[in-house]
C-alpha cells in the first residue's frame, strides 16, 4: 500500500506549471452528502460545497494548489485491501491513529463501521491525486483547531463542513511551511500543526 507521507516537487504536466495556494477537503462518506472544499491563498478562505468526485477532482485542479488536505482517512490499516474480515483480517486502526489517541485526541479509525465508506472514497481519490502528481496530506481539523486555539476564517465558510475545509487548507499552509508535525508510519500519517510558542 502506497504511503501518505507527502512528496515534494513531484508535479506531473497535468495543469499550470506553478502551484498556488493550498485546499482542504472535509470529504463526505458518500457523494449525495456535503463535501465541503476551501481554497487559501494570500492569506483569503474562499469555501464551497461538492458532491461528487468529478466535482471534488475538478476543483482542485482549477485551484492547482501547492497542497491538499484531506479530512478523511487516505490509507486501510496495515495488511487490508478492503473492509471484508475474512479476506484480510480485523486489523481496524493505524498507527498514526493510535499516536493521536495517545495524545488526548478522538479519532475514528478506518476500520471502525460508520468510517469504511468514507476511507474508501478517500482512498480512491488519493490515487488519482497522487498518480496527476498532487501532494496530499491527511489531517484530523477538530484536533487541529485545538492545537491551535483560534483561526479567523473570516466570513466565506458558510456549514461546519466549509469551516473543517478552512481548518484543513490551513493545516496544508501550516505543513508546507515547516510548521506541522507528521505522525505515523508507512502504514499513514497523520499531519497536526506544531503547538503555538507561549
Amino acid at each position: 500500500m502506497a504511503s501518505t507521507t507527502p512528496r515534494r516537487n513531484t508535479r506531473k504536466t497535468c495543469g499550470p506549471s506553478s502551484t498556488s495556494g493550498y485546499v482542504g477537503v472535509d470529504l463526505a462518506a458518500l457523494p449525495k452528502n456535503q463535501t465541503g472544499a476551501c481554497t487559501l491563498s494570500d492569506g483569503e478562505y474562499s469555501c464551497t460545497t461538492l458532491r461528487s468526485d468529478e466535482e471534488i477532482l475538478q476543483y482542485i485542479r482549477d485551484a492547482n494548489p501547492a497542497v491538499i488536505a484531506f479530512d478523511a482517512p487516505l490509507t486501510l490499516p496495515r495488511g487490508r485491501c478492503c473492509f471484508d474480515d475474512a479476506c484480510c483480517g480485523t486489523r481496524k486502526i493505524r498507527e498514526c491513529d493510535r499516536m493521536l489517541i495517545s495524545r488526548g485526541h478522538r479519532v475514528f479509525p478506518p476500520g471502525f463501521s460508520f468510517m469504511k465508506q468514507l476511507t474508501l472514497r478517500g482512498v480512491a481519490l488519493r490515487k488519482i491525486l497522487e498518480a496527476e502528481g498532487y501532494r496530499l496530506i491527511e489531517v484530523h481539523p477538530r484536533t487541529s483547531m485545538r492545537i491551535l486555539g483560534h483561526a479567523d476564517f473570516g466570513a466565506s465558510p458558510r456549514t461546519e463542513h466549509e469551516r473543517d475545509a478552512c481548518a484543513a487548507a490551513l493545516v496544508a499552509k501550516l505543513y508546507d511551511e515547516g510548521l506541522a508535525e507528521e505522525l505515523g508510519d508507512d502504514e499513514g500519517v497523520i499531519v497536526i500543526p506544531k503547538a503555538p510558542m507561549k
